[in-house]
């Protein structure tokens, strides 16, 4: 007979805010369930004893009037106290509407069940865990009048049970694996994942799946760990084709735009002579295209035709690379937009993905030390990522990063099991690489070499602008042979080659690498790599590796614990470095005599500069008298640090050395794979080292060196929805150190023009006043090589662009009066509808704080990006709610794929021109005779352009753009950006006329030019 489910609770509250310390629950819902039988329900409203806050009106639709006469909380805690009992609590996020039952002394013993923790496991690549997102990808019904508290129950315990049967289905050596996880206590997934595998082991009858004596005798005939037959690539030939990684909503609309007839694709024709043009003459070609939403059909189009009339022409068929900036575009490419323009065309070509370094699962490395304590107990982050990697690892035939959504936190996660550093070499050449020595390599088992097989086959081979970079910076390069390419995105290429070079030196990273290396803990026991590999380290030890994650005293022998001493040695010279690098950033602070503003602070520059300000490293550095504080603990870190670099290698040595490991069959790699970890951790370290060598010499070189404190970190109080809660000041922490490359037109010249092919170098903001000059230089073209093309469709019968001439200029006074003024007059004017860009986060919470009460007293919901989420949070709110105001700020500029609709009105506050004082624009404007017109105008014009293209014309809407900054008319500069947009209709006028303006614009037809 078989077992009942357990009895569990869904459980969900309305409240009006996050913090479970201050604000007050508005609304209790619960469901009593077993299995898909309901067995009971409790709901009701709660009197808060305080107003609702608009936004959760408008959220939720509770309004005071739904409250009248409804209970406080505790005149129904006894009640929910016993309909809780002391079952499983469900719930998406359920720690946070728990930590506020808790505050009324319920549930505190009650486990809990988180559907979002679930959700992100057990369906690793969706784009977004919210709880009707998760509820979609299953196929359950969302219903419209979701965030009440009874609605969301129900939707919770849908998800639940149909996230459980997917569970049902996970092998049980991988829930095994999920319950074993090195994991604290409180992650809410690890009760729930070590009861299922009891539960699974009472019904099938059995106890324990260690691998046993035969277990590792399977192991020594396949050279592997038998475990890797559970993943999908192992079962490939069995197994049907993969199904593309599902894309945000955003690109379905994105797709479905281009597809047009064929003869009517804006540009095709002009874009078709010239990318011939291109390839057939090698030479490179810059083309703007802004038709609206980051379309490049022209050019896409036009490639694919030249690559289609090479077939049967030639032995060696045509090939191409194309690169985009991000992930995202690049699946996108692979999996909508080249099978739609290749259906149109009727051809069949080939396509490859090719990933970044590290943007593969090294089969080699799960095997081997991922899931093994190396550096301490896992985070529940961390603990999250594992358990997600492992389930999709059963299901993924690619091993691509891409494939997976992985929340910041459980980055670390992939760290741990990541491609890219397989081909490093050993310490003993004679054991070769990983890569050369890797059994799973050898059996068609490792990711990156059968993707590597799949861009040797392709016709067209797609990338990042990163995976490019590193390909082609790679002495074992895929792609140098294939002589044309299609950049784009090329308008963020240098933004991305600056990146790609630039680097960090960060304490906890180093820390934590000379951890995983090993420490002592205060128990007096050992753990890392160097405790792990012990039996085979120690003199006359047995071989391979520890059966336990750390090791006593008496199991290291005399030379490992001088190893021992030396790692706590490198940790102590390490944090008394930063400590140094924290007393220059203060002195320098303090101390005068320095240069001028224009060229950012420098050490030695004027002291009312704040603390959270960059610091650059130059030769006047040496001028700050806690330089030699410096100096004097970098000098014993250096030294610290080559000693367990050193010790590392002769560790790797020791473990890959033949006699060692004489003793085992052919076969588990375990020890191997220590070796491998061991080389890791040393070729970081010497990267590490190089780099502050470098910084700290003070030399002058082709990159710029700066220090700059953190942003102070924040803790959350309890538990909270993803991305939002409660948020306390933790201690400051220790400074960084950056680097970044001054000029990358040189690299990239060296990367991509070195040689004469045909590379089409597309974006959507490329020129700046008609001439294509600054972004030429900044790509490392010549003026006069290559050729230029500009593809725009003109939005003068679309968008009004409004600029402002009788208000004040940014850093004037009354200015941010002015601004917040129009704000409330265009949102109320039009009802919402509204999205206003700022270039700080500071002129965008001053606004936030002035116009929103106002405005919701209108019944206008205003929503600021870092205060009410993200910008793909407030972007979908924008769609799905009406009279909706969006502030946003950096990265809401270039909007991504979250812009799914055009806003009425768009607000431009002011250009966004670059800072000077940040230090890698600084250091290029020293270069720059006329900074202005050379260097911050033509930034500041090819952002706003970008940011039309994507944000205005997202699609056909009919709507205005108002230039708020009055530099735009009043300066001669202003021309320069003016005329570096597309064709629209233009009217000049007073803030008072704006709103009368913009509503006869809208009611209106055809242009106003």
């Amino acid at each position: 007979m078989a077992k009942k489910s357990a009895i569990r609770i869904a459980l969900d509250l309305e409240t009006t805010g996050l913090h479970a310390e201050q604000d007050a629950i508005l609304e209790v819902a619960a469901i009593k369930f077993q299995g898909s039988e309901v067995l009971d329900t409790f709901e009701t409203f709660i009197s808060p004893g305080r107003s609702i806050p608009y936004r959760v009106q408008r959220l939720t639709g509770i309004k005071p009037e739904l409250l009248v006469g409804a209970p406080p909380f505790d005149a129904i805690s006894r009640q929910l106290h016993t309909f809780l009992g002391d079952y499983p609590i469900v719930g998406h996020s359920i720690p946070f509407d728990v930590g506020f039952l808790r505050r009324w002394g319920l549930a505190h013993s009650n486990p809990m069940v988180d559907t979002f923790e679930l959700a992100t496991v057990l369906l690793p690549s969706l784009s977004s865990y919210n709880l009707g997102q998760v509820a979609h990808s299953l196929g359950i019904q969302v219903p419209s009048d979701r965030h009440r508290a009874m609605v969301d129950t129900v939707l919770a315990m849908q998800v639940f049970l149909s996230l459980y049967e997917r569970l049902q289905t996970v092998d049980l050596a991988l829930l095994q694996d999920l319950a074993r996880l090195d994991a604290p206590r409180s992650w809410p997934l690890l009760h729930f994942f070590r009861h299922e595998l009891r539960l699974r082991q009472e019904h099938d009858g059995t106890s324990n799946l260690s691998r046993g004596i035969l277990g590792d005798r399977f192991a020594a005939q396949l050279g592997m760990d038998p475990r890797v037959l559970s993943f999908a690539i192992a079962r490939k030939d069995d197994a049907p084709p993969p199904v593309p990684t599902a894309l945000p909503v955003a690109t379905t609309a994105h797709i479905q735009k281009a597809e047009v007839p064929a003869e009517a694709s804006f540009g095709t024709s002009v874009a078709h002579e010239a990318v011939y043009e291109a390839f057939e003459q090698r030479k490179p070609l810059v083309v703007e295209v802004t038709i609206g939403d980051n379309d490049y059909t022209p050019v896409l189009l036009s490639t694919l035709r030249w690559l289609n009339e090479s077939e049967g022409e030639s032995a060696t068929p045509r090939r191409l690379v194309i690169a985009c900036s991000n992930q995202q575009g690049a699946r996108r490419l692979v999996s909508k937009t080249l099978p739609m323009l290749q259906s149109r065309l009727e051809s069949q070509l080939s396509v490859a993905y090719l990933a970044e370094r590290g943007g593969y699962l090294c089969t080699h490395r799960w095997f081997g030390a991922a899931l093994r304590r190396t550096s301490g107990e896992l985070t529940a982050e961390q603990a999250r990522g594992l358990a997600k990697l492992g389930l999709w690892a059963q299901q993924t035939l690619t091993g691509e990063r891409g494939e997976l959504t992985l929340l910041p936190q459980e980055s670390a996660a992939w760290e741990r099991i990541s491609s890219g550093v397989e081909r490093l070499p050993s310490a003993d050449p004679r054991a070769g690489s990983i890569y050369q020595r890797c059994t799973y390599r050898r059996k068609g088992l490792c990711f990156v070499s059968l993707a590597e097989e799949r861009v040797k086959n392709a016709r067209i081979v797609v990338t990042t602008h990163a995976g490019l970079f590193d390909d082609l910076s790679s002495s074992h390069s895929l792609l140098s042979g294939i002589e044309q390419r299609v950049i784009l995105d090329s308008d963020l290429l240098d933004e991305e080659n600056a990146r790609w070079s630039g680097a960090e030196f960060r304490q906890e990273h180093l820390l934590n690498l000379l951890n995983t290396i090993g420490a002592e803990l205060p128990t007096g026991r050992y753990q890392g790599l160097l405790a792990l590999a012990a039996p085979s380290l120690r003199g006359n030890g047995p071989g391979g590796i520890s059966s336990t994650p750390t090791v006593a005293k008496a199991e290291l022998d005399q030379r490992m614990l001088s190893w021992f001493q030396t790692l706590r040695q490198a940790r102590a010279a390490v944090e008394q470095l930063f400590k140094s690098f924290q007393a220059l950033i203060e002195d320098a602070a303090h101390q005068g005599n320095g240069k001028g503003e224009g060229a950012g602070r420098s050490a030695g520059s004027r002291g009312h500069e704040r603390l959270d300000q960059p610091l650059r490293l130059t030769s006047q550095s040496c001028q700050v008298g806690a330089w030699n504080e410096v100096e004097q603990a970098w000098k014993q870190a250096a030294h610290r640090l080559q000693s367990v670099i050193d010790l590392a290698r002769q560790a790797e040595k020791i473990i890959l050395a033949p006699q060692k490991n004489a003793h085992k069959e052919k076969g588990s790699g375990e020890d191997s794979s220590l070796a491998s970890e061991l080389a890791a951790a040393a070729h970081q370290l010497l990267e590490q080292k190089r780099l502050a060598e470098q910084a700290l010499s003070l030399e002058e070189s082709e990159s710029v060196y700066w220090l700059r404190m953190p942003p102070t970190p924040v803790s959350h109080a309890g538990h909270q929805r993803p991305g939002q809660g409660p948020q306390t000041l933790s201690e400051p922490a220790p400074p960084i150190l950056h680097t970044q490359l001054v000029q990358t037109s040189a690299l990239l010249r060296r990367l991509l023009l070195r040689e004469q092919r045909g590379t089409i170098f597309a974006g959507t903001a490329l020129s700046v006043d008609g001439s294509f000059a600054f972004t030429q230089g900044r790509l490392g073209l010549e003026s006069e090589q290559g050729l230029t093309l500009s593809i725009e469709r003109p939005h003068h019968e679309q968008t009004l662009l409004y600029l402002m001439d009788d208000v004040p200029e940014p850093n004037v006074p009354q200015y941010q009066r002015h601004l917040d003024e129009t704000i409330m007059q265009m949102a109320s004017a039009l009802e919402g509808q509204t999205v206003v860009l700022f270039t700080s986060h500071a002129a965008l919470r001053s606004s936030y704080t002035a116009i929103k009460p106002m405005l919701e007293a209108r019944g206008i919901l205003v929503l600021g990006q870092g205060i009410d989420g993200s910008p793909r949070n407030l972007w979908q709110i924008y769609r799905e709610q009406e009279h909706v105001v969006l502030l946003g700020t950096g990265s809401f500029w270039d909007a991504g794929d979250d812009v799914t609709i055009s806003p009425t009105c768009l607000i431009v506050s002011r250009l966004p021109m670059p800072v000077l004082h940040d230090p890698p624009i600084a250091a290029r404007a020293e270069l720059i005779s006329d900074q202005l017109h050379n260097l911050t105008v033509p930034m500041a014009a090819l952002r706003v352009r970008r940011a039309l293209n994507k944000i205005a014309w997202h699609n056909d809407k009919r709507n205005a753009v108002i230039m708020f900054d009055k530099r735009v008319v009043s300066k001669e500069y202003g021309a320069m950006v003016l005329q570096s947009l597309p064709r629209c209709s233009q009217r000049r006028g007073g803030a008072s006329r704006a709103a009368e303006s913009v509503l006869d614009w809208l009611t209106d037809t055809g242009s106003w030019e």
